[in-house]
């Protein structure tokens, strides 16, 4: 009786058909042609009406926000259809919650019959051994979506950490190559914006000056260069926004890319299921130097991070903070920043950025005299462009000497540290693979399988990461025994300074350490502050302490 029903209701069919890159392995029997045929074929020796086809290439069976599967749910939900056919079961989707929502609650309520050709599964003619077959199809469809997105995962991490380019775009200035798509070539028409972005950064520019004078140029903006370049991207749905900024700028200027290094792994996708992203720490990220040709030198890209450009304000009065991103607290390492002060004849205080932001719980309220540190830094500098030949060589020696003896205990303490990482990545590759054998077999839960691959994957790929990064710490650098000469190299082209400027100090100094200091008597009985100002020279490091 049942049966009599079904032949004599007339169905009206939607042929749904998918294809993702999951299926690449799969060849021509996934493919949406030969899906096509055998859906119509289907449909015409069980005398069913077609309606219409859905069509979702390149979509992920984890993912149910398709284009095509919302309009058919669409047209369901409008009563044109009441009937799905698919080729199988994974076709319509590979999360088993979400699937069988769809065939035990969705379609039984709206009356929609659903075919899976490949199981034999019929709604309408369901049999026991289907019926109980069902859910564990599911659970091997997602299963299978699962290690296909572990495994892209690992070939992605794979080629990151080789320093391959994976993004599907590539950065404003570069392209493509069109031998390698994981290698970047300079494109030259938007490398000469960068180049003049960076110059104008360098020489003191404030972003929202740069990003005015870019505007009236009607430059096109790093979106609009890319849709201009990409027909087939919409500016209108790609980017809202027309006009250079200073955030696009100050992100230009932080970015790596330009300097000839590849910065990938800022986030993570939360699970196969989602699309939804976090962000990853800093030091999180896979920094591979020297995958690709630099648009601005690395001394250029140097100087420009020390400038701060980004966070550099002005204040009134003309005065400027020639120490701006040099000076720092030696106790918590954060900026000192300009404040104002109640000593006459002086222009400002620089004091701890922790402390003036957060108070006496972040840290010490201590501060120097601008002026002071200014004095302390030309007399230093002035000092060294004083030296004659024989006192240059006798530094390099002496610097190159201590320099060795630090490497020799440091390596020895970064050989240990690489030992350890090392036994304890192969611990953790043996626990993903338990964890793994327990579930199948059934003694372990899905959720708690879940939970533990997901730490266990997480402490692996940082262990992989940092043992990489001792490695190449204990790589010699070819460049380090050239260091000091190339200082005084620097020192050579600069004349002796009657003031200071902000390109000079960030063109010779790396950072400026201020201890907070102690107050001392002297003979008269007045206090005195006694403070220890370290300078870091660039390429060379803390020649000595000045008080």
């Amino acid at each position: 009786m049942a049966a009599q029903q079904k032949e004599n209701k007339l169905y009206r069919a939607a042929l749904y058909l998918r294809l993702s890159k999951d299926d690449e392995g799969s060849g021509e029997s996934a493919s949406v042609s030969t899906q096509r045929d055998i859906l119509r074929a289907y449909a015409q020796a069980n005398r069913i009406t077609v309606v219409d086809e859905y069509v979702d290439d390149g979509f992920s069976g984890t993912n149910y926000d398709r284009p095509d599967f919302r309009r058919m749910m669409a047209d369901i939900e409008r009563d044109r259809v009441n009937c799905v056919i698919t080729k199988d079961l994974s076709r319509l989707g590979r999360n088993s919650a979400k699937t069988t929502e769809l065939l035990e609650e969705y379609f039984p309520k709206r009356g929609i019959r659903y075919i899976a050709i490949g199981e034999g599964y019929d709604s309408t003619a369901l049999s026991n051994g289907t019926a109980i077959a069902t859910p564990f199809m599911l659970l091997v469809n997602e299963f299978y979506a699962r290690d296909t997105s572990l495994k892209i995962r690992a070939s992605f991490q794979s080629k990151m950490e080789n320093g391959d380019f994976i993004s599907p775009f590539a950065p404003y200035g570069y392209r493509k190559d069109p031998e390698n798509k994981n290698h970047l070539l300079i494109d030259e028409e938007a490398a000469r914006v960068v180049r003049a972005i960076f110059e104008m950064a360098v020489a003191g520019r404030r972003t929202s000056d740069i990003a005015r004078e870019l505007n009236e140029k009607q430059i096109p903006t790093p979106a609009e260069y890319r849709c201009l370049n990409h027909p087939e991207l919409n500016i209108d749905n790609y980017s809202k926004r027309r006009k250079w900024t200073s955030a696009t700028l100050c992100k230009m200027l932080r970015n790596e890319v330009y300097a000839g290094h590849t910065l990938q792994g800022k986030t993570t996708k939360v699970s196969f299921k989602s699309k939804e992203t976090r962000t990853n720490k800093r030091e999180d990220w896979i920094v591979v130097r020297n995958t690709h040709e630099p648009i601005v030198s690395e001394e250029l890209f140097s100087r420009v991070r020390r400038r701060a450009v980004a966070r550099r304000c002005i204040p009134n009065r003309g005065f400027v903070n020639v120490f701006s991103g040099v000076a720092r607290c030696a106790d918590c390492g954060r900026n000192m920043t300009t404040a104002p002060t109640r000593k006459k004849g002086s222009t400002y205080n620089l004091c701890c950025g922790g402390y003036k932001s957060h108070g006496a719980g972040e840290c010490g309220n201590h501060f120097i005299e601008y002026d002071s540190l200014y004095r302390i830094v030309l007399e230093e500098l002035r000092g060294l462009l004083r030296l004659s030949e024989e006192e240059k060589a006798e530094i390099v020696s002496a610097l190159e000497s201590g320099d060795a003896s630090r490497k020799s205990a440091e390596s020895g303490r970064l050989n240990e540290l690489l030992r350890k990482q090392e036994k304890r990545l192969q611990e953790v590759s043996g626990l993903i693979k338990r964890a793994f054998e327990l579930y199948a077999s059934g003694v372990q839960s899905e959720a708690t399988y879940h939970e533990l691959a997901k730490g266990y994957e997480e402490e692996r790929a940082g262990l992989e990461r940092s043992i990489a990064e001792l490695k190449d710490s204990l790589k010699p650098d070819p460049q380090r025994s050239d260091s000091f000469k190339r200082f005084f190299a620097l020192l050579e082209e600069i004349q002796c300074p009657d003031a200071l400027t902000p390109d000079l100090v960030h063109k010779l100094i790396d950072r400026i350490e201020v201890e907070q200091g102690h107050y001392e008597k002297d003979p008269e009985g007045k206090s005195i502050k006694r403070q220890t100002v370290r300078i870091y020279y660039r390429f060379i490091g803390c020649l000595e302490d000045t008080p």
